[in-house]
């Protein structure tokens, strides 16, 4: 849904309907114009003393005023007896009960809000906000037809009277249950109307009425139209800084982007102006479910129980809390989620909104077979909600059901044709249908047949043979059914990551390449990117999560089931690790248990997402060191068996979180010692390095980072004099020397830079920057011999950073020491595992050597890195051949070929293998394809007339 300048006619009850007529400035008393003013603008002391003023001359409209000052800061007690104290003065007056009955609503006092808009209604039967009230009553109460008929009412009341409204809030009433109406009743053209014309017109009687800008903004959340949903609630929060409801409508926005800071703070804001909203603490407890689990949500959801007992949005949150935290054992008595269960069914038998409440709480915390079981139960309580087919669809998606999927998400488009992860996720099917198809007894690979054949059946062969059998293995565990892997290439005019991520999560953010919703991976296809990947690695990395989720029932946390995962692929782990980790271990500012998390849902800076891997796998190995080699798989048991972290831990370890996390820092520290902490990282700001400075501007270390900041920014100047001071501190500073000689080279002083960093030079402990500047300055004088020397002490010391061994090899290389070549290259294929040619030129290497076997191996791993590579085939063509794997031979020959037309020789040797594998005729034919380009070509004759 998006705003259009054409008007849209919501005559849902009738056919047509007329222009609005231009309004004309309502006669309010300036004085009570004034009052409401400061309270729509948020100076709600002020009003009040404002509204206290007219209490005699408007009683009916200062106590609504009043009412709603004390309403809006959460003091609906004393709103009550300010509304309650001036109905008995004005007896007559409807808009007194109708307040009434809506705060009573608000608060769960369902009786007491039926008295109060039926004593309301008996006065004036156009009360709206009366009106209002007793069609959500008939909604609570599970009499979904007599909630139709009232929303229904309002419609009919604004065709009918619609020249004749001056009061905006009878606007609101009307938007709120015609949104409602044509939710229910599938007219999803009318939220255009109401975006567009009706919150407008609210605007243009009253240019302050914030809660028009709140709803538009509501509706666009509703339809993931997120750009104008930020334009409402600026512009309601630029009226009244103090609306509440914007900020918490804010914080829901933020959490749909995983924004958690920023959810957070939005979160604050609003419950700071109003304690008891209790959208608010539903947002607070969505935010605690999803970065940190259900057990923290608990709390926050008992207490908005407390304000609102009756809440379905409150009790549907509080159940899946109660069951993520408990076991999802709701068909057991006694559970704490079944008597929340029972309780909401028992007093409304239609309570759909309490199981889409449940089930988007438990979708939130990834246990996606149960959002679909409960999805599925409120669909069928209350087929009025219009976003649960498409929810559902959503979650079976992830699951990898497409099939059951597909019909809802149809059903789904209809209903709400603005509903644009809904819209996306049938383009990714609408493209699947044209998906080749690779089924192996484990696995079901889909891909698109054009440029992702070859990868899809070296993927599946590699996930059948190698992978299934040890990740399972390891495991103990076999998933019961295939496991869905889908492999996205460009098509249509979009990117295959765009696709990648419409299949995951219906929206294009996701910032991997690989995902795993627990039965089915997706992954970007290497081939569709600038720079390929290593698909092996990831694929298993994605299969070992599936294996994870699945054996522990989807509650295994995040941060273990990647540390297990990273574990299994099998690589060193990247250079950028060790240096965030030793920068983060000297700030202090390291990753818990219990925060550890936050850096997978939503890193806040660049460091944040490594830190996360890396910590991660560091607590797996910290286990697995000190509680022994079954350490992992006791942890993996006790969250299959839903315990949490720290029971997980006493029952495998017999040891509290406290002291496990005192002895895991204890091994980080010791891993850190002698690292070099280097640039200060993303996270920290200049002004925050200049500050460091000044209280301390001797201290060495201080200096030298905000001298490297100076340094990226471009001002040498200050570069130069901050490192002179670092150096001054202390001479050898490696970073100080490194700066410095970055600013002595821009100057034109090469040898004095070269001369600063072999003085600073420590060979036991170097910086790793300047250590690189050295080796190169010194390989650009071509002097290979000390180049040689540094770059061995950077290969020893940064053994994760793929450059030190690139130069080594291109050392040894140019040197013809094929052994010391095979090292470098070796270590490099492992710890750039992106990069094809390492591994190709093993395999040639192996080749020239004669050693068959290991040309196989390095060529099968550069088809890892390239899949399109027509060398590595044809390496590995040749030594299936030598292995007589004729079969094999053919295969790969014929790969190579498809890839490389142009190589002769290699189509002989095809020819030579199809004779090997009694396929003579397809020989002839390569034979006579072969003479036909060149006609003289050595063997080939001789070869094609001993086949006649």
């Amino acid at each position: 849904m998006t705003r259009r300048h054409s008007r849209a006619w919501i005559l849902l009850a009738a056919a047509l309907a007329v222009a609005m007529a231009p309004r004309v400035a309502s006669c309010r008393d300036a004085a009570l114009a004034r009052a409401d003013s400061l309270r729509l603008t948020g100076h709600y002391e002020e009003a009040k003393k404002a509204y206290s003023g007219l209490s005699a001359r408007e009683p009916v409209r200062a106590a609504v005023g009043l009412g709603r000052c004390l309403e809006v800061v959460g003091d609906l007690d004393r709103a009550m007896q300010a509304l309650s104290a001036a109905a008995e003065k004005q007896p007559s007056a409807a808009d007194l009960p109708a307040e009434m009955a809506r705060l009573e609503f608000e608060r769960g006092q369902y009786e007491a809000a039926r008295k109060h808009a039926e004593a309301a209604l008996q006065l004036d039967q156009d009360q709206c906000a009366a009106r209002f009230v007793a069609a959500e009553l008939h909604r609570v109460a599970g009499r979904l037809e007599e909630a139709n008929d009232a929303y229904r009412w309002f419609i009919r009341f604004y065709n009918s009277q619609q020249d004749s409204i001056t009061d905006p809030e009878k606007l609101l009433w009307i938007g709120r249950a015609a949104a409602q109406f044509a939710r229910w009743n599938r007219s999803s053209g009318q939220f255009g109307f109401l975006v567009n014309d009706l919150y407008p017109d609210a605007l243009k009687l009253d240019r302050n009425y914030w809660p028009a800008h709140l709803e538009m903004a509501l509706l666009f959340i509703e339809k993931y139209n997120r750009a104008d949903a930020r334009t409402e609630l600026d512009s309601a929060l630029a009226i009244n800084p103090g609306a509440a409801e914007a900020h918490a409508a804010r914080a829901r926005l933020e959490l749909e982007t995983f924004n958690f800071d920023s959810t957070r703070t939005a979160i604050d804001r609003a419950l700071a102006i109003n304690p008891r909203l209790l959208v608010a603490h539903q947002i607070k407890a969505d935010l605690q479910m999803v970065a940190f689990g259900p057990r923290g949500a608990v709390p926050i959801l008992e207490e908005a129980r407390r304000l609102d007992p009756l809440d379905e949005l409150t009790l549907g949150r509080l159940a899946a809390a109660y069951g993520g935290a408990d076991g999802l054992r709701d068909t057991l008595p006694g559970t704490r989620m079944r008597a929340v269960v029972d309780e909401a069914v028992g007093r409304n038998p239609r309570c759909g909104e309490f199981f889409a409440a449940l089930a988007g709480a438990l979708d939130l915390m990834g246990r996606y077979p149960y959002a679909a079981r409960y999805y599925e139960e409120a669909r069928v309580r209350m087929p009025q909600l219009v976003a649960v087919p498409g929810q559902l669809g959503l979650v079976w998606m992830r699951l990898g059901d497409e099939a059951r999927a597909a019909g809802l998400l149809d059903e789904a488009f209809k209903i709400d044709p603005f509903n644009v992860r809904v819209k996306n996720t049938l383009q990714v099917l609408e493209l699947l249908k044209g998906y080749g198809v690779i089924e192996t007894p484990h696995f079901l690979v889909k891909y698109d047949r054009g440029p992702d054949s070859l990868l899809a059946r070296y993927a599946a062969r590699y996930l059948e043979q190698e992978v299934y059998p040890v990740v399972t293995g390891t495991f103990g565990y076999q998933p019961p059914a295939r496991s869905l892997f889908e492999i996205f290439s460009a098509a249509k005019g979009t990117s295959g990551h765009s696709w990648f991520s419409a299949r995951m999560v219906g929206l294009p953010f996701i910032g991997t390449v690989g995902a795993c919703a627990g039965k089915m991976v997706a992954v970007t296809s290497p081939n569709d990117l600038r720079t390929k990947y290593n698909w092996a690695r990831v694929v298993k990395h994605e299969f070992t999560h599936v294996v994870n989720l699945q054996q522990t029932d989807f509650t295994i946390p995040r941060w273990f089931t990647e540390a297990l995962a990273v574990r299994q692929e099998g690589y060193p782990h990247p250079s950028i690790w060790d240096r965030v980790l030793a920068r983060r271990a000297a700030a202090g500012t390291l990753f818990n248990l219990g925060t550890i998390n936050l850096g997978f849902v939503r890193p806040v800076n660049g460091d944040d997402w490594p830190l996360a891997y890396c910590q991660a796998e560091l607590y797996a190995e910290y286990m697995a060191e000190t509680y022994g080699k079954d350490a992992l798989n006791r942890m993996v048991a006790a969250y299959a068996d839903r315990l949490d972290t720290p029971g997980a831990l006493k029952r495998s370890f017999h040891v509290e979180q406290a002291p496990f996390e005192a002895g895991y820092r204890k091994f980080i520290d010791k891993m850190v010692a002698g690292m070099d902490p280097g640039d200060p990282g993303p996270s920290a700001s200049l002004a925050a390095l200049e500050s460091a400075v000044r209280r301390d501007s001797t201290n060495a270390v201080s200096q030298a980072r905000l001298a490297g900041a100076y340094l990226e920014g471009g001002s040498l100047p200050q570069a130069r004099a901050h490192a002179a001071a670092a150096l001054r501190a202390q001479p050898r500073h490696p970073l100080a020397a490194y700066v410095m000689a970055r600013v002595q080279v821009a100057s034109g002083d090469t040898l004095g830079a070269l001369k600063l960093l072999q003085g600073a030079l420590d060979p036991g402990a170097p910086g790793e920057q300047a250590l690189a500047l050295l080796a190169k300055m010194t390989l650009d004088r071509a002097d290979s011999t000390e180049a040689l020397r540094l770059y061995r002490i950077g290969a020893e010391h940064f053994p994760h950073d793929a450059e030190w061994f690139r130069a080594l090899a291109d050392l040894y290389r140019k040197s013809g020491d094929a052994e010391k070549l095979a090292a470098a290259l070796e270590r490099l294929s492992e710890v750039d595992d992106d990069d094809v040619k390492p591994p190709k030129e093993l395999a040639q290497l192996a080749m020239d050597r004669k050693d068959a076997p290991a040309a196989a191996r390095w060529a099968k791993r550069a088809l890892y890195s390239d899949v399109l590579n027509p060398d590595a085939h044809a390496i590995l063509a040749r030594t299936s051949a030598e292995s007589k794997r004729y079969d094999q031979a053919v295969e790969e020959y014929e790969t190579a070929l498809r890839l490389d037309a142009r190589q002769p020789a290699w189509r002989l040797a095809l020819a030579q293998a199809c004779v090997e594998a009694k396929q003579v005729d397809r020989a002839r034919e390569v034979l006579k394809e072969l003479l036909d380009a060149e006609p003289q070509y050595p063997g080939a004759r001789k070869l094609l007339d001993t086949l006649k």
